[in-house]
């Protein structure tokens, strides 16, 4: 028995549940969660190792009310922003029924979600429909598909993305949520090397909570009126440690694509604008759209970081910059291990530097993440830490119950419920995958917190 940090009196148990998918040896509990934890807070407390954030979609539902009780949902994950944009498909039919040149948007849409799932595989989202489209929309010849030329397929693609950045262009609360917890954790030491902040979302949350504290970052883009993506200063690495890297793997709602003549050439430039990109012009999500100079594509470019993350720091040595094996440590939150390109860069990383180590934060129980079960039982510097259990080393298991080691000051290892006798109990559960339990793990691992926070602006 114990008591929580509202004065109820609790028991701490572990649940027992059967994992759907799993052999009987996984349900043995054979991990200390809370030893678990503790390597964790070693690695984010080390100002000498390497260390990235690659932190995923499911972040931005990890901005929970003022009172830290419930997401608000500020932007949706992929599957409910599927939704939004077929319903934003629909409005726009009915607002151009009108018009002299009626849209058929939902039409074409739902023939593309029909074409996406032809092999039976799972209901499509918009990022698996933006790829099958813009790589037929870029194919050579002038041949339709589903009815659809190639320059309507490229016009439903600028209507999606403008429907994705209406619902990407949020603003943080103005109280203090996990975001802002975050860079705290971020500013809040000096380090040897700069943290590396890896993301395929495209909203604006982390620069909105980077400036608003605030912390010089780095995101690939230089200059001052209009900052045009540069590879060279990538490449080169010459910015001070403490500017954090902002790595956006998948673009950003405030990258544009410029056509421009210099020095009577055309010449395709991608720079950042305050806002949002132009309808048409917004960058996000890779895809096979041509480039000119496709080895500099902002996304070959960002993924590249990531590669080399797992590769070692670069050193100057006799006759320039040379590379120094060691330890890097990533930590994955918000991120389900859905999308294979990115897997692949992640697992490959892996390999090829057996000191890096990876911790996996996920959402739910292990049952629900079996992709990353899978990886970890093959991989033992990829940790995963679920719900109810993880695998470490290889070796995948449930929590072992506590015995008296206290927990009620630690929203991130438990979950309050109550029995059907009206009892409160507390279940063990690594809830870090939540970025807001993330976010408050971050705050008392810094010692500090400050509110001095700057109101947030309409974008």
């Amino acid at each position: 028995m114990a008591t929580n940090s509202i004065g109820r009196t609790t028991t701490v148990r572990t649940d027992s549940t059967v994992i759907s998918g799993f052999t009987p040896s996984l349900l043995e509990p054979i991990h200390d969660a809370v030893q678990q934890v503790q390597n964790l807070r070693l690695v984010l407390q080390d100002d000498k190792q390497r260390i990235g954030c690659f932190l995923g979609a499911g972040c931005p539902l990890g901005i929970y009310d003022v009172d830290g009780v419930k997401s608000i949902t500020l932007i949706p994950a992929v599957i409910e922003l599927t939704k939004q944009v077929a319903q934003g498909l629909l409005a726009a039919d009915n607002a151009s029924k009108d018009t002299s040149e009626p849209t058929q948007y939902k039409n074409q849409w739902d023939l593309w979600c029909k074409e996406c799932q032809a092999d039976g595989d799972k209901e499509p989202t918009v990022e698996d429909i933006l790829t099958e489209l813009r790589a037929l929309a870029n194919r050579k010849g002038n041949a339709e598909f589903l009815g659809m030329s190639k320059a309507a397929l490229t016009t439903l693609d600028e209507k999606i993305c403008s429907l994705i950045t209406e619902q990407m262009k949020k603003n943080l609360p103005a109280y203090r949520c996990s975001y802002n917890q975050f860079a705290s954790w971020v500013g809040g030491v000096y380090r040897t090397f700069p943290v590396e902040i890896f993301t395929p979302n495209y909203d604006l949350l982390f620069e909105q909570a980077f400036e608003q504290h605030p912390l010089p970052h780095f995101d690939g883009f230089v200059g001052s009126r209009e900052p045009w993506f540069d590879l060279s200063s990538i490449e080169h690495d010459a910015i001070p440690a403490r500017w954090i890297r902002l790595w956006k793997l998948h673009g950003s709602i405030n990258w544009e694509k410029r056509e421009e003549v210099i020095d009577a050439a055309q010449v395709t430039r991608v720079v950042r604008v305050a806002g949002e990109a132009k309808e048409g012009k917004v960058m996000i999500f890779p895809s096979h759209l041509k480039y000119d100079q496709s080895r500099r594509m902002p996304y070959l470019a960002m993924l590249d970081r990531l590669k080399e993350f797992f590769h070692g720091s670069l050193v100057k040595v006799s006759g320039g910059l040379g590379r120094e094996e060691d330890a890097p440590r990533l930590v994955i939150c918000g991120y389900s291990f859905l999308d294979d390109h990115l897997n692949e860069v992640l697992l490959d990383g892996l390999r090829a530097n057996r000191n890096a180590q990876c911790f996996a934060l996920m959402y739910s129980n292990l049952a629900d993440h079996q992709r990353a079960v899978r990886y970890a039982e093959k991989q033992a510097n990829l940790t995963v830490l679920a719900h109810d259990g993880a695998v470490v080393g290889t070796r995948a298991g449930l929590y072992r119950p506590l015995s008296n080691s206290p927990i009620e000051n630690m929203p991130w290892l438990y979950e309050e419920s109550v029995t059907t006798t009206g009892t409160y109990v507390n279940q063990l559960r690594c809830r870090l995958g939540d970025f807001h339990y993330f976010g408050l793990f971050l705050e008392q691992l810094c010692g500090t917190r400050s509110d001095n926070v700057q109101p947030n602006t309409q974008l």
